[in-house]
């Protein structure tokens, strides 16, 4: 219930509070719900023996004189109460009453401490496995009854005398039992060496097997003589001196000495080198025989009686001569509705840029698009096919040669998408 507050009006008797038996109603109310919460609704129960202080911080205590003043744990589940005549405070728990250990504690309190029989000075606290409790005990310095050793020398697993081991070191024993003392490791202990195998002599050192390091003659000492049947590693002045070597191999010094090469010069005056026909040597040819002399006696130019002003032009097979300016755009497509040009006049590609073509010139136009867009030369947006001076193909290369009567305007159009093309502007 809410607490209910008692109108006692503005001024004395106005007559706008509560009536007294109002007000007596609701300080019923209130003390029965305060009643019934600390008792059984007449009696306090839960606050009793005057726990109820009025001095100090008027705070409620749960103070109780013996243990047996505790009401039923069960009932009052999670409450605190202090038993004075202990001296110490409960919490209540699965029905139990269960104490709480402070610093005024002994730890004989403790449900698994078994202070029954009284512990004597220097006794420890040892587990008995029996009684599943910890009872005083003596602890043995030399085992048994839970004891243990004293020094490193008293340990089951290690030796027994530090005697004649001075600055030596601890490892595992052979037979992986214990531990052993060692005066000095040996180089053989480290895993990638190896001087078991093959014991070493004076002199030697250790070389690498290409497993391990193993003991060797040094051949840099000079051994039973001063040639080596390897120059690797070696970094002595003498090894380092090619004259020095006995089995040195011959170097050819001039070209006629080389296996694959003429023997001679003679009657080869002004001839170049190439490989043979079998492409296992070189040899000397002639000029006007089996080099070339001119630039048409290369393979992949063919021209005849070339005239003054002609030019090299690739027509895709090879270089053949050209009468005139040649210039040359890679055309490629933005979907269906614009040709890309890339060439000169154009750094990137360009949607269906305006061409200017100069009468006398020859123009050649890679479409790469192939069969998609087909590329046709027309005399108006959508008219006929324009192909004076056109050769080639509309769906690969081909080549325009702008007629000195050329119209002044022309066009280019994809003969399946009309929206892919623009004008050809025809300039002198």
């Amino acid at each position: 219930m809410t607490r209910q507050l008692i109108n006692t009006g503005i001024i004395p008797n106005d007559g706008q509070g509560d009536s007294l038996r109002d007000a007596g109603g609701k300080m019923n109310n209130n003390f029965q719900e305060l009643y019934t919460a600390l008792g059984n609704g007449t009696a306090l129960t839960i606050v009793n023996n005057n726990l109820i202080t009025a001095t100090g911080a008027n705070k409620i205590t749960f103070l109780y004189q013996t243990l047996a003043d505790l009401p039923d744990a069960a009932t009052y589940h999670g409450m605190f109460a202090h038993v004075h005549g202990e001296n110490a405070s409960y919490y209540a728990h699965s029905g139990a009453w269960v104490k709480i250990a402070d610093a005024n504690k002994s730890i004989g309190m403790f449900s698994d401490v078994d202070f029954s029989a009284a512990a004597t000075n220097g006794q420890a606290l040892i587990y008995d496995s029996g009684s599943q409790t910890w009872k005083p005990g003596d602890v043995s310095a030399g085992g048994g009854g839970g004891g243990g050793a004293t020094s490193f020398l008293g340990l089951t697993d290690t030796p027994v005398t530090y005697s004649g081991l001075a600055g030596g070191f601890l490892q595992v024993n052979g037979t992986a039992d214990g531990l052993q003392i060692v005066a000095a490791f040996s180089i053989d202990k480290l895993s990638d060496v190896d001087t078991t195998t093959t014991t070493p002599t004076s002199g030697q050192v250790l070389k690498w097997n290409g497993t391990k390091w193993v003991p060797g003659d040094d051949a840099t000492s000079g051994g039973g003589g001063t040639d080596a049947d390897t120059l690797d590693g070696l970094d002595s002045t003498y090894y380092l001196n090619y004259n020095n070597l006995n089995n040195k191999p011959s170097v050819p010094t001039s070209i006629l000495t080389l296996t694959d090469t003429p023997a001679t010069f003679s009657g080869s005056a002004g001839r170049t080198v190439k490989v043979n026909a079998g492409g296992t040597a070189l040899e000397f040819v002639a000029d006007a025989g089996g080099g070339a002399s001119t630039l048409n006696d290369l393979t992949d130019v063919t021209i005849s009686t070339p005239a003054q002003g002609d030019v090299l032009y690739y027509n895709g097979t090879g270089w053949v001569k050209q009468n005139g300016p040649t210039m040359r755009w890679d055309v490629g497509a933005a979907g269906s509705s614009n040709y890309t040009f890339t060439g000169p006049g154009f750094a990137s590609a360009t949607n269906d840029p305006v061409l200017y073509l100069m009468r006398g010139h020859t123009y050649i136009f890679v479409n790469g698009t192939g069969s998609s867009h087909p590329f046709e030369f027309r005399v108006s947006n959508g008219g006929a096919e324009y192909s004076s001076g056109v050769s080639g193909s509309k769906t690969g290369t081909q080549v325009l040669e702008v007629p000195m009567d050329a119209p002044s305007t022309l066009y280019y159009q994809c003969t399946i998408h009309s929206a892919m093309g623009n004008t050809i502007n025809i300039v002198s």
